[in-house]
């Protein structure tokens, strides 16, 4: 079996450098693009400009997702793509990889097969990180679903989802070419990804083939204490809500461990109040952040919060606890997944498969149409970053990839 032809590497860099150029701030490293804002508008209109010079089918839907379709001979539809905003000060890949990555394969396979059976399509979703508006997967969950996140969400200028969304997609329906989308589920969704993890580079794979995604669950923890006097308060009749929050933090964390090597545990936001130099804290507030493919696991973990949580040493602190996310684990498609691991032989890249320990568009679309993803390593398990980066060996070879798989699916 020959590779099909992803020799147009200028095309793809072209792309990708004029969209993160539309991203890039003087003030800022990496890249930033928010829902909505005005790097975010420049990036969706420079791609719907990239899909009008190649005679696609340009369309937005009412959320800012855009969509570019090579029409097929039936009614069935491939889709691909990812999403187009990023984290604050991210890198150049994420997501992006996998909208241009996407248009190049359908682009190789127009230039070489002509029209295929099913229409191809290219999905670059608004948002999914949430880095905005705190809400995340609002593209895909609108795509799948037609489910608009609460308009009482706002941003840190107090502009509200509602106002930001619509001003920003009358914006791109006023663009030449461009037509008001249609709701219709795919057939089925690939996404291309860069990894944003170390697994592939230390196992010197070039591909990795996703079986699943994991489950998360997030929870707010808030420590009340005694706020006093640095200086006058003797240390047994202390009632620190920070030291107790340090010392269940590391009791948790020795737990994550000890229950299972592949469960992660992070404590990435902590609030200390009132948050002076001289005085004991009497208020601490922290996020948890648990992940793994098994539902049971994180139930176990749960459970073993709630434990630690009783058997706190210093009964006059109170401790208590939220959970604000419960995602399922998700398994994707088998046979999709067959199919790819049978690409990656023929077309002779090495592979290993992995479950993804972030969430993607993916996950969503899973849980409606058969879905497969495929990751491509990232240098040093970097990402969310602006040293974010992917050889471009792998970025074509992964592109090589969704082509054949895209072509086996479509024609």
């Amino acid at each position: 079996m020959t590779h099909l032809d992803v020799s147009n590497q200028f095309q793809f860099w072209r792309w990708l450098n004029q969209i993160n150029a539309r991203s890039t701030q003087p003030d800022r490293p990496g890249q930033t693009r928010l829902v909505y804002s005005p790097s975010w508008f420049a990036a969706q209109q420079a791609l719907i400009d990239f899909g009008t010079a190649a005679d696609l089918v340009t369309c937005v839907d009412d959320i800012g997702n855009v969509y570019l379709d090579y029409p097929g001979t039936d009614n069935q539809v491939i889709a691909t793509g990812s999403h187009m905003d990023t984290v604050v000060n991210g890198g150049q890949f994420d997501g992006l990889y996998g909208i241009l990555g996407g248009l190049q394969a359908i682009m190789n396979l127009k230039q070489r097969f002509g029209r295929p059976r099913h229409t191809l399509r290219l999905i670059a979703f608004s948002e999914e990180e949430g880095s905005r508006f705190n809400a995340t997967f609002t593209g895909s969950k609108y795509y799948v679903r037609q489910e608009m996140p609460p308009t009482i969400l706002t941003d840190i200028n107090r502009i509200d989802f509602s106002t930001a969304r619509q001003q920003a997609v009358k914006q791109l329906l006023k663009l030449p070419e461009v037509q008001h989308f249609q709701p219709n589920l795919p057939t089925s969704f690939t996404e291309l990804h860069i990894e944003q993890g170390p697994r592939l580079m230390t196992q010197h794979a070039t591909i990795g083939l996703v079986c699943g995604i994991v489950g998360q669950r997030r929870y707010s923890v808030d420590v009340i204490g005694a706020t006093n006097h640095a200086g006058t308060t003797p240390m047994h009749l202390r009632h620190d809500a920070l030291q107790s929050a340090i010392t269940l933090i590391t009791k948790l964390r020795l737990a994550a461990k000890a229950l299972d090597s592949e469960l992660t545990f992070t404590v990435g936001q902590l609030s200390v109040s009132p948050n002076v130099a001289n005085v004991i804290p009497g208020r601490v507030t922290f996020s948890i952040d648990i992940r793994h493919d098994q539902s049971s696991i994180l139930t176990q973990f749960e459970q073993q919060l709630h434990t630690l949580i009783t058997e706190r040493p210093d009964k006059a602190i109170k401790c208590h606890v939220q959970q604000w996310v419960n995602d399922l684990p998700v398994k994707l498609d088998a046979r999709l997944l067959t199919m790819n691991r049978q690409i990656t032989q023929d077309l002779g890249y090495p592979t290993t498969t992995l479950v993804s320990g972030a969430g993607h568009d993916s996950y969503i679309l899973s849980q409606a149409v058969p879905t497969t993803m495929l990751f491509v390593p990232s240098v040093g398990g970097i990402s969310h970053a602006p040293n974010e980066q992917t050889n471009p060996a792998d970025l074509a070879a992964g592109i090589d990839v969704l082509t054949e798989s895209l072509r086996r699916q479509a024609y």
